[in-house]
């Protein structure tokens, strides 16, 4: 971890600047109160202040190297602490008060005034130490804490990205078991079907395979999507099943996540097509509201028959998805209206979509 003070260079400025106020406020006391001359008062403010600049960045070093978490680290923490205040304090004092009496000795006021002043200026190297020790605890905490903070942001999205991959692995094999199965069917009674079924799937598959690790794709291309497995399923049901698109233009680059439309198809086919003697629609309406897109997707049905029963991952998997990328529960709806199944899909878009 690297020292706060050369963090960037404004942490650097600011540890500077407060040293530079301490040494005013020295020097201004030196002369303004004890009558000190200017050269001596800037030379002992300067000197005294200016070392312990220098030696204050050593207690860092001591506090982030003496936390390991073992038993008793406290109390060795506090030994380490004490030897260096010690050993800093020391060499901060004996440095400044040689030179400062080689240098003004001669000046004999100044000479007692320097020696009555040891022990004020000895409590003063201990304030500094322990001052700085606090300001660097507060740093490293904060470290630690904005630290813990990206590690919990950084878990929470591998938590999401598997809940993501998990819902999307339920898919794929729901959706190829159905279509399997139909193939399985058609090979016996209609094989032309079959084969062209089966192009369709391997196109179908292809798209599948290739957005597979996206977690975002645009309406254009999930609808083209779209058009493909309702034409997989065209092959087996021919005139039960027809549909109808009507997208406006705007909305075709808006993006939404990968494979969200699939199931909401799936179950109109499941729910609608398979029980019904007639024909069912399955119509798709799209439009741009303001920050969102609004996919409604509508399917008839006779009433009173029995609908094909699944395992019901379907509408469940794209409110989990949603609830997951988006943080809101509320963006799929269903409803029915006499004979007619709805489906209201809300996609949170931006602006610049």
């Amino acid at each position: 971890m690297t020292h706060p003070v050369f963090k960037d260079f404004r942490s650097f400025l600011i540890y500077i600047g407060t040293w530079i106020l301490i040494i005013g406020v020295h020097f201004s006391i030196l002369h303004f109160f004890y009558a000190l001359p200017v050269s001596i008062s800037a030379g002992d403010s300067i000197l005294f202040n200016l070392l312990f600049c220098v030696l204050g960045l050593t207690p860092w070093y001591v506090l982030r190297y003496s936390q390991n978490g073992k038993p008793g680290a406290q109390y060795s923490m506090l030994v380490n602490h004490l030897t260096s205040m010690v050993v800093i304090v020391f060499i901060w004092f004996g440095i400044s008060y040689s030179i400062l009496s080689t240098l003004f000795g001669n000046y004999r006021e100044y000479d007692q005034f320097l020696k009555a002043s040891i022990p004020w200026r000895l409590v003063s190297g201990v304030f500094f130490y322990v001052l700085l020790v606090m300001v660097y605890y507060l740093v490293l905490y904060y470290y630690n804490l904005q630290e813990k903070m990206k590690n919990e942001v950084r878990l929470n999205d591998m938590i999401r990205e598997t809940e993501l991959d998990l819902l999307k692995s339920q898919i794929n094999p729901h959706f190829l078991f159905n279509s399997l199965n139909s193939i399985s069917s058609l090979t016996v009674t209609h094989p032309e079907k079959a084969r062209e079924m089966t192009i369709k799937l391997s196109d179908f598959l292809r798209y599948n395979v290739s957005k597979g690790k996206e977690r975002f794709t645009n309406l254009e291309k999930e609808l083209a999507n779209v058009h493909i497995y309702l034409e997989i399923e065209k092959v087996r049901f021919g005139s039960k099943l027809a549909f109808d698109f009507e997208v406006d233009k705007e909305c075709l680059k808006c993006s939404l996540p990968v494979m969200i439309l699939q199931p909401l198809y799936e179950n109109a086919v499941k729910h609608g097509v398979y029980e019904s003697m007639g024909e069912v629609l399955i119509k798709t309406r799209c439009k741009r509201e303001d920050c969102c897109l609004e996919l409604i997707i509508t399917n008839n049905f006779e009433p009173g028959v029995a609908s094909k029963k699944g395992a019901g991952i379907g509408l469940k998997n794209i409110r989990e998805r949603l609830k997951i990328m988006y943080h809101n529960e509320k963006l799929l709806e269903t409803k029915i209206i006499g004979n007619i199944f709805q489906v209201t899909l809300v996609i949170p878009v931006s602006n610049e979509q």
